[in-house]
């Protein structure tokens, strides 16, 4: 028997049923106090990069040269910057450190992969509801800068991205996923199994069905699966799908951010914000390393530096850095100590993350890890997850306190019950 939810499986022929994803509908409810505004913002799309699994501040960005025996193959290079350095393994990043902020200070309450990753994209703790990932935030709150393309993407190594949910939002703000960067959006693809004639008249059918089924429920999780058919149609049609096909670019440029699925997805993310698209996620995964860290970083760092490196010079020379925010952000760092089969433990009290562009200090390096790395060095610097969220939110001009009601009537806003505070002193102008 083939049911509603086969049907939209299989899109027609078309694989445009992943797309559309469970719903539940939401509404503002106005603003809170305190929310502190940037004015001006520069701002207006984000590239969030994600490091999954915890990337080591004393191999990368924040090395202990003092700590001996701990620092294992790790060697300390210098950036452009005086008396601040770098693990060896990347040293593009730091020749380019006067082109983004470093933040050195950043600490977590949790040492769970699974809460750590939740808190970094939502701002809340899993269990209370389907909260939005920032992607759906940025969706919800900001008009499109392009209708022929999504407002936000996820570029991600899983064939569901771990901010790719428009929780409580729906499936309007979820993002549309692109599983391999290499291989663009798969559901344009498979048109060219379909003739013209035949496309049309199974999306007439699927469009057909769709409003039948909204007639007589009326439900917006109905609405929704339409809007979500009728913009996917859109782009497939559109003259800027070619936005998603990286093999645009010239070999050259390829071959700088480096041939990984890392490389192509920061390559295919700059394209993208290239064409007007608010908000791409990149994640890069396999950054677990409690065994072999030295010769998982030997590979993975310099993977990380080439591409993210390449993707900040091509927005720094284009211009389009100015009004695009680049985030690099992991759920925790590591340990100080050496584990038993040569690796580091999770280590939330002091990790680092980045941000570039988008009316950001270009240079500066707040805070720093305690000498033993296992903490923030001056608490007056320490960042928690939720101050870095609404960071971004502050780099956009987004009221960060305004609340929206869930199906349940349940009141939610992106600043977790004002747990966070925007890193004001990291931007050019306030």
């Amino acid at each position: 028997m083939t049911t509603r939810r086969n049907f939209l499986k299989t899109g027609a022929g078309l694989g445009l049923g992943s797309i559309a994803l469970p719903v539940i509908s939401a509404h503002g409810k106005g603003d809170s106090p305190g929310t502190l505004f940037l004015t001006n913002p520069k701002a207006k799309k984000i590239i969030y990069l994600f490091v999954d699994g915890g990337l080591s501040q004393i191999d990368s960005f924040d090395p202990k040269p003092k700590m001996g025996d701990v620092m294992m193959d790790t060697r300390v290079i210098n950036t452009k910057i005086d008396g601040v350095q770098y693990g060896h393994y990347f040293p593009q990043l730091a020749e380019h450190i006067d082109k983004y902020c470093l933040v050195r200070s950043m600490s977590t309450g949790t040492a769970s992969h699974g809460t750590g990753v939740y808190v970094t994209h939502r701002n809340y703790r899993p269990g209370t509801a389907n909260h939005p990932p920032i992607g759906a935030w940025v969706s919800r709150m900001l008009p499109t800068l392009n209708e022929n393309l999504p407002k936000t993407v996820a570029i991600h190594e899983r064939s569901q991205g771990l901010g790719s949910s428009g929780g409580f939002f729906g499936a309007k703000h979820a993002a549309t996923t692109i599983p391999v960067a290499a291989n663009g959006l798969p559901a344009g693809k498979q048109l060219t199994d379909v003739t013209d004639e035949r496309a049309a008249d199974r999306l007439k059918a699927l469009k057909t069905l769709n409003e039948e089924f909204y007639r007589m429920n009326r439900s917006n999780f109905v609405r929704d699966h339409i809007d979500v058919l009728d913009n996917t149609l859109s782009l497939l049609r559109s003259p800027d799908f070619s936005a998603f096909d990286i093999s645009r670019e010239s070999d050259k440029t390829r071959e700088r951010y480096g041939d990984s699925k890392l490389g192509r997805g920061l390559l295919l993310a700059r394209r993208l914000v290239e064409n007007d698209v608010r908000f791409v996620e990149v994640t890069t995964s396999g950054w677990d390393h409690h065994d072999n860290i030295m010769d998982e970083m030997k590979k993975m760092g310099p993977m990380l530096d080439r591409a993210l490196a390449a993707l900040i010079t091509d927005l720094h020379v284009s211009g389009l850095l100015d009004e695009t925010l680049v985030v690099v952000t992991t759920e925790f760092g590591r340990q100080n100590h050496v584990s038993g089969k040569a690796g580091r433990d999770h280590g939330p009290g002091g990790y680092c993350q980045i941000l570039a562009g988008g009316g950001v200090r270009p240079g500066l390096v707040h805070g720093a890890t305690a000498e033993d790395a296992q903490g923030v060095k001056e608490k007056k610097e320490k960042v928690s997850p939720e101050d870095f969220f609404v960071t971004m939110a502050y780099a956009m001009g987004l009221d960060y306190n305004r609340k929206y009601l869930n199906l349940d009537k349940r009141e939610f806003a992106m600043n977790n019950e004002g747990k966070g505070r925007p890193l004001t002193s990291v931007f050019a102008t306030t």
